[in-house]
């Protein structure tokens, strides 16, 4: 319902109003547990997706090969079962860290949006807003599967669902949202410079 209704859905979370033409329907948010399986399934259809996509295309390149670049062909049919491996291991991999990377980031999202609300309004919900933004911008995961432009339309799905629930379920302004948005940049900029300074006072 997210994906359908992304500023709704987050009104409906904090001030209880009902989506309109859901028959005053109430939906419940969804807890981090049902959010990342749920994206799990998308991850394991994208780790999948991308080893028979590569393979296709690897498959095609060597039936394009002709006698006129025998030592080529033969170079390529000698790397095949090492390509095969790296290609289940590489899938393999990003489905296994995907839970971990997923509740990382979550837990990060969680700390920042939480610490904001604190200094909007110290008597806001901070767990459950910064839990249900960070929880239902997990959704993003749905478009992964999609071939060669999947990650970036995650991207920018992610963060356009943080965005609606800032200034949907937080109240967040544009412009403060887009400051929350911004923070961990920030704070890396921050980071890198620090310790550009810190090296440079190293070896100065």
């Amino acid at each position: 319902m997210v994906l359908v209704h992304p500023f709704r859905i987050h009104q409906q979370f904090r001030f209880q109003l009902p989506i309109p033409h859901h028959e005053g329907h109430l939906y419940e948010p969804l807890t981090l547990a049902e959010s990342l399986g749920i994206s799990w399934i998308f991850a394991i259809l994208r780790g999948l997706g991308r080893v028979l996509v590569l393979n296709f295309f690897l498959q095609a390149f060597l039936s394009m090969q002709n006698d006129n670049f025998p030592f080529l062909q033969e170079l390529i049919e000698s790397s095949g079962s090492s390509t095969y491996y790296f290609l289940l291991f590489s899938a393999a991999l990003d489905i296994i860290f995907f839970p971990i990377g997923a509740i990382v980031m979550t837990e990060v999202w969680t700390w920042i949006i939480r610490k904001y609300a604190q200094m909007l309004n110290s008597e806001l919900p901070h767990e459950d807003i910064a839990s249900q933004i960070t929880t239902h911008a997990l959704s993003a995961n749905l478009f992964s599967i999609i071939p060669f432009i999947g990650d970036l339309v995650l991207f920018f799905l992610y963060y356009f669902l943080l965005y609606a629930g800032l200034r949907s379920n937080l109240g967040a302004s544009r412009s403060l949202a887009a400051v929350i948005l911004l923070t961990p940049l920030v704070f890396m900029a921050m980071m890198i410079s620090l310790l550009v300074v810190i090296l440079f006072c190293l070896f100065l």
